[in-house]
Formats: C-alpha cells, sequence, structure tokens
C-alpha cells in the first residue's frame, strides 16, 4: 500500500515539473514611438486570463506558456502581438491609434482599406477636430476641414443644422446634401445634429464617382461616413473610463449695424418729416432748422417720447455669457472576443435670445464579438432625447415685426423705455412700434418642440473559408418630432388691452427608415503580388414619413394652452403620409499589382418607387485607376519624395430625391364647401419622370515630400443632365408647375489640400495645414433650349444659361443722381431712369453661393500643452442686405417709427452730394444697392489644452489621464459685408436673421 502511494505522489510530481517547465516567467518594457514609458498597459498571456499592467517605467513580469505570445494593448494605442518563444525578455513599442486609423478608412460596403490603395476623393477628419467641442452641431466643426466641402451654420438658434454640400449645388429641384452614414447605415441630417461628437472616432468624406458609385442614387451629392468610437478587444479587467465636463458662455456675434441713439433717430425722423412735408433737404436752407424743431417737437408731443431714455435695445434682447452645460461619461473595453464602447451625454443649453433652451439626452451602445474563428455579430445602437424652446422669430402682427426678437433689437427706437417709469415694471406692450415686448414674448407666445431619436444597426458576419466573409446587416433610423406654438389670451393687443382668446398649434411627425443589406467579399492573393477583392450585394430601403397637425383657437385660460381647452379648429387638421422603397443589386471589383498598379470598377442598379414601372430602374457605373509612383524603382530609395500617387476616375449617378408621389396623378383633400370636404385634382403627374443623371470625371495627384509636406491635389467634372425640374405650366391648366426631365448643370473645379509638419521631435510637434476648393457653376440647359434667362419670379433670383443656379437678378442701382437727390436705375431701353418702375431687372451673373471656400489650421504641441486654431472663409459670393431696407429708410423710419442705424445718414441733402442713399422723402427700392459682397474669414475654434504627465498621474493609482482644456468658437470674423452676419443669410438674404453665436468653453477630462 506505502509502495503505491509513493508512486502515486513520484507521478504527480513529475506533471507538476512538466507544468512547470511549460511555464517561464517573461519580463520587458514598453514604450511609445518616442521610447517614452507607458504606465498602465495591460499584458496578457494569449488564450488565457493571466495578465498584468506596466509600472511607471513601463516594466512587466509575466508567467507565459513557453511557447506562447503576449498581447500588448493601452487605451489610445494599437494592439501587438508578441511571441515569446526563445524569449524571456521583450520590449514592446506601440503606436498611437490614430496612426493606425489614417491607415484604414472605410470606403463602400467591404471591409476598410490602407488610405494609400483608395482610388477615389476621400478626406478623413479625426476625432481631436471633433471633440470637446461647445457646438452640439457635429457638421458645424467640419466647417474649413475638408477640401470642397462647405459648411454653413445658418443661424446661433439652439440646436440649428448647418447646410451641407459637396462639390457644388449639383440639382435644382431634386436633392443636393449628401448621403449621410453612421457606421456604414444611412442616417437623417437630425440624427448627425443629435450625435454626441465625443463619441465620434473620425469622419471620411467620399467626394467622387469612384468612391460613392458603391452606394447608388442616395450618393449624388456625395457620401459623410461617420464612425463611432468602439472598444478593443484583449483588454483583459483592463476597462477605460471617460468622464468630460464642460461649461460654455455664449453670446451672438457682434452685428457690424450700429443702430442710432436717441437723439440721432429723433433728429433723423424729422428731418424726414421735413423732407416729405416742406420738401426742404439741406440743413443750409434759412427754414430748415425752424422745420426740424418743428417737427422734432410734433412727433415727442405725438408719441409721448422720453429723450431721457435711451435704450440699447440689442444688448437688452441678446443674452450675453448665456450657459451651457455639458457632461458625458464613456466606458470602453474588451475581452479576447468581444469588443464594447457604451456612453451617456447630457447638456442644458441656454439661447441667446428670450426663451431659447435646449436639452439634449444621448446614449451609445457599441458592441462587436467573435463568437468563433466564422462567425462574427455586432450592434451599434443610438438613441437621443432633445425638449427645446425657441424663441418666436416668425409671427407678425398688423404686417410689423411684432414679437420678432432680432428685428426688434434693431428697429425699436432707442428711446422706447423698457420699464414703466412710476411702476418699475417691465412694459408688456411698445408703443412705439405697436410691439409686444420682445422680453416678454416667451410668456405670450411660448414655441417649443421635443423630439425622441432612435438609430442602430445590427450585423452577422460569416468567414466559411479564408478570404471569404458573407455580411448581411439591418439598420433603422427614426425620430418622433413634435413641436408646438401657443398664445396667451393675455396677449396684449396692437388697439390696447389683451387679445382674450389664445391658441394653440400642435404639430405630430414621425420619420423613419430601414435599410437591409447583404454582401459576400472574396479577398485573395495569387503569386505575392496580384492583389484581388470581389464583392456582391443586394440591398433593400424603405421610408416613411407620416405627419399631422392642427390649431385649436378661443382659449380663455393662460393657465391651461392645450388643444382641449380651445372652442374650435381655426382651420382643417392636415394629415399626410408618404412612403418610398427602393431596391439594389451591386458590384465592385478591384485589383492592384505590387501595391503600385490598382484598379476598380463598380456596378450598381436601383428601382425606385418614385418612378413610374417603366422608368423605376436606373443601371450606375464607375471605374478608376491608380499609380503609386513611389512604388518604382526610380523612387523607391528617394529620400526627397517620400509618397507619390496618380489617380483618375470616371463614373455615373443618378438622383431620385423629388417627392415619392410625383410621377402620379392623384386627388387631394381641398376647402369645404356647405360643410363638406371636397375633393379635386392636386398633382397632373408624368409617368415619364425618370431619374436624374450625373457623370463625374476625377484626376488627383498626392505627393508628399522630405516626410513632412504633403500635397493632394485634385480636378473634377461632375456633369447633370435630364435634370429633374419644376417646368412652368400656362395658368389655363390649373396648375402652375409639374415635375419634368429636363435642364442641365455643370461643377466643375479643382480641391487643393495641404499638410505641413513643421516641427516634430520627442518634445515639440508643430503642423500647418489648409484647404481650398474653387467651384465653378453653370446652367448649361433649361427647359426650352430657346431660353437663356427665366426670372424666378420673387424679383431677386433667375435661371440663367451660362451662370450659377440661383444667379441674383434684380434692377441695377446707378446711384443716387447728385443734382436731384433720386436714385436712378438702368432702364428698359439700356439707358438711365429715376423711374423705378421703368427700370430694367438685369442678371448679374453671381449667386450666394461661394465658389471659393477653404479653412486653415494651426497646431503646435509641447509636451502635455497643446494649442489648435481651425479657421474657416469663403469668397465670391453675394448677399442680399435686405437689413438695411428697414435700417436705412427715411419714409419707413418717418411713418413707422422704427430705428435706422448711423449708415443711413449717408444721405442727399443738397445738389451736389455724392451718397448712398437718396433724399430723405423717397423709398429705397430692392436693387443692387442692398447686394454685398458676402466674403468673410472665421476664427472657427481655439483650443489650449493641458495634458498632466502619466509620472504624475501614476501616484493616484486609478487616474490614468487627465487633461483641462479653454476654448473658443467664432471669436473672430473679417468681412467687408455690412449685415447682420453673411454665413447666416437664408437663401443669400439677410431679413432678421438669428446670428451664429460666439463661445468660451472650458472643459476638464478624466480618464480611469
Amino acid at each position: 500500500m506505502i509502495k503505491k502511494i509513493v508512486l502515486s505522489l513520484i507521478t504527480v510530481l513529475s506533471f507538476c515539473s512538466l507544468a512547470i517547465a511549460q511555464n517561464k516567467q517573461v519580463t520587458g518594457t514598453v514604450t511609445d514611438v518616442q521610447g517614452e514609458p507607458i504606465l498602465g498597459a495591460t499584458v496578457v498571456a494569449e488564450g488565457t486570463t493571466s495578465g498584468t499592467t506596466t509600472d511607471i517605467d513601463g516594466r512587466f513580469a509575466l508567467m507565459v506558456p513557453a511557447d506562447g505570445s503576449i498581447v500588448v494593448s493601452f487605451i489610445g494605442y494599437e494592439t501587438k502581438h508578441v511571441s515569446v518563444v526563445g524569449m524571456t525578455n521583450v520590449n514592446v513599442t506601440l503606436k498611437e491609434a490614430s496612426e493606425i486609423i489614417d491607415e484604414i478608412v472605410v470606403v463602400g460596403y467591404g471591409s476598410g482599406k490602407k488610405i494609400s490603395s483608395v482610388i477615389g476623393q476621400v478626406d478623413q477628419v479625426k476625432s481631436d477636430k471633433i471633440e470637446n467641442r461647445p457646438s452640439n452641431n457635429v457638421a458645424d466643426a467640419l466647417q474649413g476641414q475638408v477640401a470642397g466641402l462647405q459648411i454653413m451654420t445658418g443661424s446661433g438658434e439652439v440646436n440649428q443644422t448647418s447646410s451641407i454640400r459637396i462639390h457644388g449645388i449639383g440639382s435644382i429641384n431634386a436633392g443636393t446634401s449628401p448621403l449621410i452614414l453612421l457606421d456604414g447605415a444611412p442616417i437623417s441630417s437630425s440624427t448627425l445634429l443629435a450625435l454626441n461628437q465625443n463619441d465620434i472616432a473620425s469622419i471620411n468624406v467620399l467626394k467622387d464617382a469612384a468612391a460613392t458609385s458603391i452606394y447608388g442614387s442616395r450618393a449624388a451629392n456625395g457620401v459623410i461616413y461617420v464612425t463611432t468610437k468602439t472598444g478593443r478587444r484583449n483588454q483583459g479587467e483592463d476597462v477605460e473610463v471617460t468622464l468630460r465636463a464642460q461649461y460654455a458662455m455664449t453670446s451672438a456675434i457682434d452685428p457690424r449695424i450700429t443702430p442710432m441713439n436717441s437723439e440721432e433717430f429723433i433728429n433723423y425722423r424729422a428731418a424726414s418729416a421735413v423732407a416729405d412735408k416742406y420738401g426742404v433737404y439741406s440743413p443750409n436752407n434759412r427754414n430748415y432748422n425752424t422745420y426740424l424743431n418743428i417737427e422734432r417737437q410734433k412727433l415727442i408731443s405725438q408719441y409721448n417720447i422720453d429723450m431721457d431714455t435711451n435704450v440699447n435695445w440689442w444688448d437688452e434682447i441678446f443674452e450675453k455669457n448665456a450657459p451651457m452645460y455639458q457632461v458625458d461619461l464613456s466606458v470602453s473595453g474588451g475581452s479576447a472576443k468581444t469588443a464594447y464602447y457604451f456612453s451617456g451625454n447630457f447638456s442644458d443649453e441656454t439661447g441667446i435670445l428670450p426663451g431659447s433652451a435646449s436639452q439634449r439626452y444621448t446614449f451609445r451602445t457599441n458592441v462587436d464579438t467573435k463568437v468563433n474563428n466564422w462567425l462574427r455579430v455586432g450592434l451599434n445602437l443610438g438613441m437621443g432625447y432633445t425638449g427645446a424652446s425657441t424663441a418666436d422669430t416668425d409671427s407678425t402682427t398688423g404686417g410689423l415685426y411684432v414679437s420678432n426678437p432680432v428685428i426688434a433689437a434693431l428697429i425699436t427706437p432707442s428711446y422706447q423705455p423698457l420699464y414703466d417709469k412710476e411702476t418699475g415694471e417691465m412694459l408688456n406692450f411698445l408703443t412705439q412700434t405697436s410691439a409686444v415686448n420682445p422680453l416678454l414674448t416667451p410668456y405670450y407666445m411660448p414655441r417649443g418642440s421635443s423630439r425622441l431619436q432612435l438609430n442602430g444597426s445590427g450585423y452577422v458576419e460569416l468567414t466559411p473559408v479564408k478570404g471569404l466573409t458573407i455580411r448581411s446587416s439591418l439598420s433603422a433610423d427614426g425620430f418622433d418630432w413634435q413641436p408646438w406654438s401657443k398664445t396667451s389670451p393675455l396677449t396684449p393687443s396692437p388697439t390696447g388691452g389683451i387679445f382674450g382668446s389664445g391658441s394653440d398649434t400642435e404639430l405630430y411627425q414621425r420619420l423613419y427608415s430601414w435599410t437591409w443589406t447583404n454582401t459576400a467579399e472574396y479577398k485573395f492573393t495569387l503569386n505575392d503580388k496580384h492583389n484581388f477583392t470581389a464583392l456582391l450585394g443586394e440591398e433593400t430601403i424603405y421610408n416613411s414619413n407620416t405627419s399631422t397637425s392642427f390649431t385649436v383657437i378661443g382659449i380663455t385660460s393662460s393657465d391651461y394652452i392645450n388643444p382641449s381647452m380651445g372652442s374650435e379648429v381655426s382651420s382643417l387638421p392636415s394629415y399626410g403620409i408618404s412612403q418610398s422603397a427602393s431596391n439594389s443589386v451591386f458590384g465592385h471589383l478591384e485589383y492592384n499589382f505590387d501595391e503600385r498598379y490598382f484598379f476598380d470598377v463598380t456596378l450598381r442598379n436601383d428601382a425606385s418607387s418614385r418612378f413610374a414601372k417603366e422608368k423605376r430602374n436606373a443601371f450606375f457605373y464607375s471605374v478608376g485607376a491608380k499609380w503609386n509612383v513611389k512604388r518604382e524603382s526610380f523612387l523607391r530609395d528617394n529620400e526627397t519624395i517620400s509618397d507619390l500617387g496618380l489617380s483618375v476616375s470616371y463614373g455615373t449617378q443618378g438622383n431620385s430625391d423629388i417627392g415619392s408621389y410625383a410621377y402620379l396623378r392623384y386627388l387631394g383633400a381641398s376647402s369645404a364647401y356647405d360643410g363638406t370636404t371636397t375633393w379635386a385634382l392636386a398633382a397632373l403627374g408624368d409617368p415619364n419622370l425618370t431619374w436624374e443623371k450625373q457623370s463625374i470625371l476625377s484626376v488627383n495627384l498626392d505627393i508628399q515630400l522630405w516626410k513632412k509636406l504633403r500635397v493632394e491635389l485634385g480636378y473634377y467634372r461632375r456633369q447633370t443632365t435630364d435634370m429633374l425640374f419644376s417646368i412652368p405650366l400656362a395658368p389655363s391648366s390649373g396648375f402652375s408647375a409639374r415635375a419634368g426631365n429636363i435642364g442641365a448643370m455643370r461643377n466643375s473645379g479643382v480641391d487643393v489640400t495641404i499638410n505641413y509638419d513643421i516641427y516634430n521631435t520627442k518634445d515639440w510637434y508643430i503642423n500647418f495645414r489648409t484647404t481650398f476648393n474653387y467651384n465653378k457653376n453653370q446652367v448649361t440647359k433649361l427647359w426650352d433650349p430657346s431660353l437663356k434667362t427665366v426670372s424666378m419670379g420673387n424679383g431677386l433670383y433667375a435661371w440663367s444659361v451660362g451662370d450659377p443656379y440661383p444667379t441674383w437678378e434684380m434692377p441695377q442701382w446707378m446711384g443716387v443722381d447728385p443734382n436731384s437727390g433720386l436714385d436712378t436705375w438702368v432702364s428698359l431701353d439700356g439707358g438711365i431712369t429715376t423711374d423705378f418702375n421703368n427700370a430694367a431687372y438685369v442678371n448679374q451673373g453671381t449667386s450666394y453661393i461661394a465658389p471659393y471656400t477653404g479653412g486653415f489650421s494651426i497646431t503646435a504641441q509641447w509636451k502635455g500643452l497643446a494649442l489648435s486654431a481651425d479657421f474657416s472663409w469663403v469668397a465670391g459670393n453675394y448677399v442680399y442686405n435686405n437689413t438695411m431696407y428697414f435700417l436705412a429708410n427715411g419714409p419707413v423710419a418717418l411713418n413707422n417709427g422704427f430705428n435706422a442705424c448711423t449708415e443711413a445718414f449717408d444721405y442727399w441733402k443738397e445738389p451736389g452730394d455724392a451718397t448712398k442713399y437718396p433724399r430723405l422723402d423717397q423709398d429705397i427700392q430692392f436693387d443692387t444697392r442692398m447686394l454685398e459682397k458676402g466674403d468673410f474669414m472665421r476664427l472657427k475654434n481655439l483650443q489650449l489644452s493641458y495634458s498632466l504627465p502619466t509620472h504624475i498621474l501614476q501616484k493616484t493609482k486609478f487616474i490614468k489621464g487627465l487633461k483641462v482644456w479653454i476654448g473658443g468658437r467664432n471669436l473672430w470674423t473679417v468681412t467687408g459685408y455690412n449685415g447682420l452676419d453673411p454665413e447666416a443669410a437664408e437663401m443669400g438674404v439677410d431679413v432678421d436673421v438669428y446670428p451664429n453665436t460666439r463661445q468660451i468653453t472650458f472643459g476638464l477630462e478624466f480618464k480611469f
């Protein structure tokens, strides 16, 4: 028995010694590319749960199988797998993750590819240009960052979206916005606005056919591809927690308009009365001062003006240093099989106008799991809720801008008091302009909305054999939006007292879409140099948009302003539903030889329900080639030229972004007759309506010198034919227009991007980057080939062959006649006239869309201290300064009591005067006098940050990173424009525009 026990012990000890012999201790250090040790890097024995972290010197020690390997990772750096066979000491160098992101981009439906192998025009904006910005508008941060990408933020209102164009405007009546993809799934522009910018890893901008044709008709205007952050596998127990907090102060950008003070305006208004009543204009007239004093006293007496009052209404109405608070928390990490990223964000923003505010909540979950060697699944899910109250910038009463606080800040005369002189209470009604006090409109006329946003995508990916990837993904995007507008029965009336009856307008909209995409991609290599990628796919898209609205009136309670309190519905409730679907099949083939010569072909067939069955299908394609010249033997060892590539592509696209039923003749509800709803023909339709088509040529050159200076040059030519257009009809048809395929348009231009690493050492990094785009837009054909110019009927724009769309068209102002003080214009017969009714409408050949756009940025970093400045600019566009119609118009000041600006003093007084404005008894007209250059350059973002060194943070045992920063947005603007804001002018017309905002922000970021 004892013998058996001894033998058993020997056997067990033998196995133990064998197990011990199969493991060994591995030591080493982990450093970055500068040789600095990385504290807290995770080192795991691959295939086990055994792991450790590095100390302050980057050192580690770990028991590892003798024939195994280790996995070394750290948040923000690449993950490295290192074999330890025959080794007991290992030194590992990790690259920053941003370097890896630079190498791989996602273009099309397949897996990512190296930037050096991309044939199409693709520009990438990294997260450092997007995150930690005070604006909740992601698109706003892209302004000036990408050549050929024009971003215009048209308002400083909370939750304001931006217009986005890539390489100009490609259509007149069809959609002109790019396709926006979130992790490969299509989303709406409102979803982009609801994104937490700190969740974004990168944004790729796809600009030509080689890059976009795989997406079909949706990508007719380019693609914005947003990639959100993900976790990283093999992090062991190392979970990164990031906590950010920001506080910002928001103010309106200073106007370039100076309203008159009380003394100036009473004299200007009295001078207008003298001109109107006595025909006396010159102060040198012996009776002028007598008349002026008479009219001045009449105005003071008639309107009960207190000349001791001098209110700066701009400063009273626009909030200074309105607060914004934002906090977000993210958690990321990953096991050997699963990577995850979770985040939540809350922001609370007060607007710059009375009653404007917003609260936003966002949540994101990104999970990716490698179930086994051949199966991978993932889910990306985002949710957001925004509740907002907005200033009333629309309402008018009696034809005046009663409750619009923007125009009220300019036209309210300074002698209009804000408070009652006896009681000290704020006045409800402004007697000088017959207006509700704009500071009280949030109480009397509240406006607001709520929006619930949901977007997500899930996928299953199979790899049955090496090189073959079969993927099926289902994505959805949608929102419920409920704007409302209320009027209290206590609202002051222009005739005195109160209205006594309130109203409530409610709108509900639900918009959603889903996309199901199935692809099979096969990659293989022959003889180590012939690399092939083939992809086949099918995609189905469904869109639905439902809305309803109604207005109830007769609400008598100011405490309960809701639909149930109304006595009647003011008009017939509206209801609308729109649905559309499309189905596509596509294929893509890539080939490259030795990473030197690249070729690709894309084919796609789209079918859309927005066209009749016979016109539903359209075929599109692209072909491209690229030559990586640096790989040639004659350049391979050249130290001056670090990189050189030349590419060319040509392809076709389609555009179906019109109404869902434009091709149909259908009935619609009409006005009630004898109490009964009637039905009538609502649209003529056209069964021959078909796809708008585009052909795009692109040539690109990319060169890098001395591994420091990179220059990217691109030329493009984008031709639109069979343009989807509203064709004017004769009045006898009963319709003003119908949709049709007519006309043509061309965009051609150049992109230039220059990136220069001025200084790059262990402690210092200085970089300069600039972008430039010139885009020439031309209408090349109208619906009638004999037509060259057609007025758009609004007295401002025209379609003109050979000119950009839209071109300005209006009477050509020729100045003020120095003898008579009357305005002069080009007449119908080509002469000069002082009769506006005889003035000719002249095509100006210019547009509100800028042909020149760009930006530049400067980045400087010394150890943990970093400074960055981003500028954006536009040039060559013209803006119509309609605001000056109110602020430099003598009769308007006299008859309506609207304040004027100091520029209005430049009016004619006596023969020989050379002035901008006519004598004061003459109305100014809508002509080219108000058409001004819209050029501007803006300091878009400025940020100074400091990151504490790791050797200090390691003493805390749990803080891995600490960063503080101060930043600014829209801090400085250079422009010759004399209106409120050249960027905010909607459709190029500046009238009571909501000016953009200036922000100062303070931020703090912890990593645990």
